[in-house]
């Protein structure tokens, strides 16, 4: 009894020097990314006036690309987002260093989206928590059994600290990487994600990621709609999972050294950006549009097939970056899109085209990640909703996930992890 007691307080201590390294070490990662895309904004402004700057602007672009793509070419396991890498650990499919996971996701990771390349800090953010955590257990000679609880919270807290979501964080943590819920495990990632969220809170506030400042009241009558929008975000998330697995094989076919295939996406974002300097980053800005101009349906499809293209440009190259955020952003310029068209036919008012907006976020997320829970109460967090969006965003994501189904949609970090597996064999 006295030995399980000093093992609980032992536990207990290590999940809350876990949480604190990575609230610190996330922390840091979510306030750099903004430092660097200011900065390359701001060169890119002045490239408008005195046309040096363009090429300062490009060759900033290549210098970055480069840093991300040595940091790829010394552990090869940092390249995308990461989950499928700590999914393919936790199965005892993939082994690699966490040091040099931690270190070379965290460099080539602020490279590739302090840039301004369409990436989540999302998915790195996963990755450098679980490798914290499986550091914090190696040192202390943990067991398997004790280092995979810690990795699966380290996980959930990275994700937690990123979107400022310790309930996402944790559901995301169970659902996608634990696949069972262990009274064990909920303690264990519940104390670590928690403290490092408050570390978090401390260092950077605690704002929500997306400030929906309308609340809006759903009539019965607008659930048809926010069902068929369901049925698009299925249709999209179906064809993103595919075009990704596409793009990566296309990448691996092309005869080029890995690191101008690396370099390719820096190159072409940043000759777009030259041209359309609001498609910086992974697009959050792009989420809040309709609450701060009218918004045509001819602007949101243009901004959905940009960032989508881009997107799909930057991420198949295998440079150290997610697609979690951007997937997000997607779905809710698919519902602004969607939403628009409505509103200019007179079949909505203009008012719920920011509702549908948000709430195809979580179904999008859910076709595509196949994580419905994690979707839910994400968009949840993130925006701060009130529960009286809780039934909509269940009927959307419900709707996503079971139209996904029947398409024979697969989890994207399952596919991934796959794919992954399958080119070290060859």
């Amino acid at each position: 009894m006295n030995i399980k007691k000093r093992l609980d307080i032992k536990l207990i201590a290590l999940s809350v020097v876990t949480g604190i390294l990575i609230g610190l070490l996330v922390s840091l990662f979510r306030v750099l990314i903004p430092f660097l895309n200011s900065f390359v904004l701001d060169i890119l402004s002045l490239s408008k006036e005195r046309p040096l700057y363009i090429l300062i602007f490009l060759l900033l672009f290549i210098a970055l690309g480069c840093i991300s793509s040595y940091c790829v070419h010394k552990e090869p396991n940092i390249s995308g987002s990461g989950i499928p890498q700590v999914s393919g650990k936790l199965q005892h499919k993939l082994k690699y260093s966490w040091l040099s996971a931690l270190v070379y996701k965290y460099i080539g990771g602020l490279a590739a989206i302090g840039s301004g390349l369409t990436l989540g800090r999302e998915g790195p953010s996963v990755q450098i928590g679980a490798s914290i955590a499986e550091g914090v257990a190696k040192l202390n000679k943990e067991d398997e059994e004790t280092t995979r609880s810690l990795i699966i919270s380290g996980a959930g807290s990275g994700l937690g600290v990123a979107f400022n979501a310790p309930i996402s964080g944790i559901i995301f943590s169970l659902e996608e990487l634990s696949k069972r819920i262990l009274s064990s495990s909920f303690m264990i990632t519940g104390l670590t994600v928690l403290t490092a969220n408050s570390v978090s809170v401390l260092i950077i506030g605690n704002q929500v990621s997306i400030p929906v400042n309308e609340s809006y009241s759903v009539a019965v009558a607008l659930w048809p709609a926010i069902i068929i929008l369901g049925v698009l975000c299925a249709l999209s998330g179906t064809l993103f999972t595919k075009l990704v697995l596409l793009g990566k094989k296309f990448y691996a076919l092309l005869p080029l050294p890995k690191l101008i295939k690396h370099l390719i996406p820096f190159i072409a974002t940043a000759l777009i950006l030259l041209m359309d300097a609001s498609l910086l980053g992974s697009g959050s800005e792009l989420m809040l549009l309709p609450n701060t101009s009218h918004l045509s349906p001819e602007l949101c499809l243009y901004y959905y097939l940009a960032k989508f293209f881009l997107l799909l440009v930057a991420f198949c190259s295998g440079i150290p970056g997610g697609i979690f955020f951007p997937l997000l952003v997607l779905g809710s310029l698919l519902g602004s899109l969607y939403a628009s068209l409505l509103a200019s036919l007179g079949l909505i008012p203009e008012s719920a085209i920011l509702f549908l907006s948000v709430i195809a976020m979580s179904a999008h997320f859910a076709a595509i990640v196949r994580a419905p829970l994690t979707g839910i109460f994400l968009i949840l967090e993130m925006t701060g909703g009130s529960l009286h969006f809780l039934m909509p965003i269940m009927i959307i994501t419900v709707s996503a996930y079971f139209v996904s189904d029947l398409l024979g949609a697969k989890p994207i970090y399952e596919e991934l992890l796959h794919y992954n597996l399958t080119q070290e064999k060859q």
